[in-house]
């Protein structure tokens, strides 16, 4: 049925292209099937909920395919080979640890769909995907040079070890997602196709980034892994992107980043992309939510699709950048962009012109990028605003704004009045950070009581009217609305966390650890958020009243003690209005 239902959007998408005009006809393309390869864990599995995406996104994808194979976690103790009986299939929500979930391979194939349309075709992208819930390089995804190394083998447990089709050993998940892609070219082959690996992702990281012994070999193992993978299907320069690890859960969460980032950087043809902008799931804080999960597939195939261009560019689609004034920012690493073959995905920039950070207002600002054509020039718009702060983990355009420091001396609070929302900044200096939601509920996150929480309350009448905005050192936000106190029940956050029961939409936050984080050898914290008025019920910003508590979270033994240290006007706490500064009091 679902080929049936493919034939027929295919035929409708054709006759929608037939009948666009456009002066540039559609890039020729080659007449080979291109292989993506998603492997990893539960990231690259997906816990991201179908419920969540869109509608134009939960559609068929016509123009990618995908055959796909995997594990939940509870199979780990004994892992079964790949299921012959799979075939290759459309791309569509489903692909994730259940079917009610999905991971990044339907952004991976929706900027795919812009590098090889099908047009004709039966096949043109097959995203071969191998996933393992909570597996680890020490157990499950160690490769034959890892084993061969003597330093690294002693941290493995060889009791599960595979023997591939060609007679190495290696571990048991990599074996499998050998013979998945063996698997999709023997079919496809079959069928009379040529087919040709045109990259592979590997989100991977947050389980071992637990444990003091699989960060031991990490690195090594990470690099033997790629090396491995492009000899056996005998490409030495095959593309290969690590993303970013989303987590800040795990005790080497920081060291697992700065080791992908090394690799990355050491290993030709092998690309890093940051999700430090992208969030996780609205309830816990492992995995990737609906949006960020697109959002990364995207970038995925656009880092792909930059090793071998084939589109050329129709319009650039994006829309004004808000920066702030007086500090240079990072500008998107990849832009959204229509092709003149009539679709549209994501583009990787190459390279930005400089911009004046000290000139307010709108601004052309060029930026290079290859296209079939070569490398090419285009513009976007930046607009410099004295009134908005970027959120990148960095501090820098707080520099002239009012420290407000936080009582024990834990650190600063920086407040900028924007014009559509409110900004709020914190650099935490706490050497013992908890971050480690392990037995995440639907209440409130696993936060209260267990991990550092940055607490803003917020009004513009009274304190009963407040909004309590929650940053947890773990990178999730709450936002309760009147009426609900931290002190409430499971159910009562559950069902007044606006974040949660998505009430609120425009708001954005970033939560950076430093060092190591739940074993006292931590470094500190820096949070930023923004959020909307409208999504405060602040109908006059000059109104707004603040204070703030950091619940500051240590260790005694088997229990964790939460310490209020509030940032208010007079002693008291959140239920006196005379405890709220004004919004003039913090910024001049």
């Amino acid at each position: 049925m679902k080929k049936i239902l493919s034939i027929i959007l295919i035929c409708f998408s054709l006759l929608t292209l037939a009948s666009c005009v456009n002066d540039n006809p559609p890039v020729e393309e080659d007449e080979k099937v291109h292989i993506i390869v998603l492997a990893g864990q539960s990231g690259a599995r997906g816990k991201a909920l179908v419920e969540d995406l869109g509608d134009e996104d939960k559609e068929i994808n016509v123009d990618v395919d995908i055959l796909a194979d995997g594990l939940p976690m509870a199979a780990l103790d004994d892992i079964p080979g790949i299921d012959d009986s799979l075939y290759i299939d459309v791309l569509e929500p489903g692909y994730g640890d259940f079917p009610s979930e999905f991971g990044p391979e339907i952004g991976i194939g929706q900027t795919m769909a812009s590098v090889y349309p099908k047009f004709d075709a039966e096949y043109k992208t097959v995203i071969v995907k191998y996933t393992a819930s909570g597996s680890t390089f020490t157990d499950h995804w160690y490769s034959t040079s890892a084993i061969n190394d003597n330093d690294v083998a002693k941290y493995l447990n060889l009791d599960q070890v595979n023997e591939t089709d060609k007679g190495d050993e290696t571990g048991p998940l990599t074996n499998n997602l050998y013979k998945l892609v063996e698997k999709a070219i023997s079919e496809l082959n079959d069928l009379g196709y040529e087919t040709v690996i045109d990259g592979m992702a590997f989100v991977h990281g947050e389980q071992d980034a637990k444990f003091d012994e699989n960060m031991a070999i990490y690195e090594k193992a990470l690099t033997y892994f790629i090396n491995d993978f492009r000899s056996y299907f005998t490409d030495n320069d095959l593309p290969v992107v690590i993303t970013e690890a989303l987590t800040n859960s795990a005790k080497y969460s920081n060291e697992l980043r700065d080791i992908q980032k090394n690799v990355s950087a050491n290993l030709k043809n092998v690309s890093f992309i940051e999700t430090s902008d992208l969030y996780t799931n609205a309830f816990e804080p492992w995995h990737f939510g609906a949006e960020s999960n697109n959002v990364l597939g995207n970038r995925i195939a656009a880092e792909i699709a930059s090793y071998n261009e084939t589109r050329v560019v129709s319009s650039i689609d994006e829309e004004v950048i808000n920066v702030p004034y007086g500090v240079n920012v990072d500008l998107p690493d990849y832009v959204r962009a229509t092709f003149t073959n009539y679709y549209g995905g994501y583009l990787k920039v190459e390279e930005y012109a400089n911009y004046d950070c000290n000139k307010l207002g709108p601004q052309n600002v060029s930026f290079k990028a290859k296209t079939s054509e070569g490398i090419k020039e285009f513009n976007l718009t930046i607009n410099v605003s004295d009134s908005v702060a970027f959120i990148d983990g960095k501090l820098t355009e707080y520099a002239n704004a009012k420290k407000n420091s936080i009582p024990g001396g834990l650190g600063e609070i920086y407040v900028i009045k924007g014009d559509e929302g409110l900004y709020i900044a914190a650099n935490i200096k706490d050497g013992e950070i908890w971050t480690d939601g392990e037995n995440w509920h639907r209440g409130d996150m696993g936060q209260k009581g267990n991990n550092d929480d940055f607490i803003i309350y917020i009004t513009d009448t009274d304190a009963a009217e407040r909004k309590t905005v929650c940053l947890s050192s773990a990178n999730l936000l709450r936002i309760y609305d009147s009426g609900v106190s931290l002190d409430s029940s499971d159910v009562t956050l559950e069902f007044g966390n606006l974040v949660y029961n998505k009430k609120v939409s425009d708001y954005k936050y970033h939560v950076s650890t430093s060092g190591l984080a739940n074993c006292g050898e931590s470094e500190g914290i820096t949070l930023e958020l923004y959020v909307s008025y409208e999504d405060l019920g602040i109908e006059d910003p000059e109104l707004i009243k603040l204070c703030f508590n950091y619940n500051n979270i240590s260790s005694t033994g088997e229990t964790r003690v939460g310490e209020d240290n509030y940032l208010v006007k007079t002693d008291g706490t959140e239920e006196n209005i005379d405890s709220y500064f004004s919004i003039s009091d913090l910024i001049n």
